[in-house]
């Protein structure tokens, strides 16, 4: 073996080369080389979120695990684990904790399965933040309900506290698991078929939905609590953008004046039958009046609550209809 250490000439003994020193020195260099490396990569990182903070309601989409092949998969919103499409269409309404409401999705629910022949989903959309409790699901699974939960999308400072959470609405854009979503309020009532309402052509527009009443008279917009659309994240990108974007719209009106406002002449008109305004009774009857009673699909009680309308009341006849239904 050759011996590579050096010999001192005046002391005849061997003079070691400086290994450990120069040892510690590589170790140094590695640790802080190391450090630098993982300062940037945090800083792309925290980068990266901040840029996804930014779009207001950003929330990225779940692939639906129930399609076996990842290049139909389609996403969605919802954040449960028991979230899994079945059918192609999805007829979805969204509750908050308040159990009146949930009295009306059930009624809703019954009324949809009875009457429509069309394979289909039935959706109850809920808040993160607000949950139903157990007592409200035990009532909803067995009329065949799916839970959604979904995190909440912040609305403009100026809108109406009282309906801050309803923007969380706009999910359903996002819902790619299904190629029709037809959005119901909880205060609607389905007495016949809505097949027609599924598979009704758009005319190309972006949204289904029926000509609105306010102040007693009728009005060029819309009223949202029916809507018929195919849904689209590209589409869910824009609106959450538009609503950060400092859009101005009728702000009383929550997510049906954003709606009225981004779909001002994209909408589709579904008719009187399958969102049969109660405004409508109380102020265009003789409008009302021309139309039978037993064809009306979707009746909306816009002006009182189903749960809260007597049968003797000034809707009387119309209260009737939801008091009897399902006893």
């Amino acid at each position: 073996m050759i011996n590579t250490k050096k010999v001192n000439i005046s002391t005849g003994k061997a003079r070691r080369k400086p290994i450990i020193r120069l040892s510690s020195l590589c170790a140094l260099a590695l640790i802080l080389l190391v450090s630098v490396m993982m300062f940037s990569m945090n800083k792309l990182v925290l980068a990266d979120a901040s840029t996804s903070a930014g779009v207001r309601g950003s929330i990225q989409p779940i692939v639906n695990t129930a399609d076996p092949n990842p290049n139909t998969a389609k996403t969605h919103h919802c954040i449960n684990d028991d979230f899994k499409a079945e059918n192609k269409v999805g007829v979805w309404t969204m509750l908050n904790d308040n159990m009146d409401y949930v009295k009306g999705a059930i009624k809703l629910g019954k009324g949809v399965r009875e009457h429509t022949k069309t394979p289909l989903d039935l959706v109850v959309m809920e808040l993160e933040s607000k949950p139903l409790s157990n007592e409200q699901w035990n009532l909803l699974r067995p009329i065949g309900f799916k839970k959604c939960s979904v995190k909440s999308i912040p609305p403009p400072e100026k809108t109406r506290p009282d309906l801050r959470e309803k923007f969380a609405v706009l999910h359903v854009w996002a819902m790619e698991v299904y190629e029709t979503v037809v959005f119901l309020d909880a205060d609607t009532f389905v007495q016949n078929s809505i097949d027609g309402l599924i598979n009704m052509d758009l005319k190309g527009k972006a949204l289904g939905v029926t000509k609105d009443i306010r102040e007693r008279k009728w009005v060029e917009t819309f009223n949202s609590g029916v809507m018929v659309l195919h849904p689209s994240l590209k589409e869910h990108q824009r609106l959450i953008q538009l609503l950060g974007s400092g859009l101005q719209f009728d702000f009383i009106m929550s997510d049906q004046g954003f709606l009225n406002e981004v779909y001002r002449t994209d909408w589709h008109e579904i008719g009187f039958v399958n969102n049969a305004n109660l405004a409508l009774y109380a102020f265009q009857r003789e409008f009302w009046d021309q139309h039978k009673l037993e064809d009306i699909n979707i009746i909306h009680y816009t002006m009182k609550k189903p749960w809260k309308c007597p049968n003797g009341g000034r809707y009387g006849p119309i209260c009737k209809i939801w008091n009897d239904a399902y006893l």
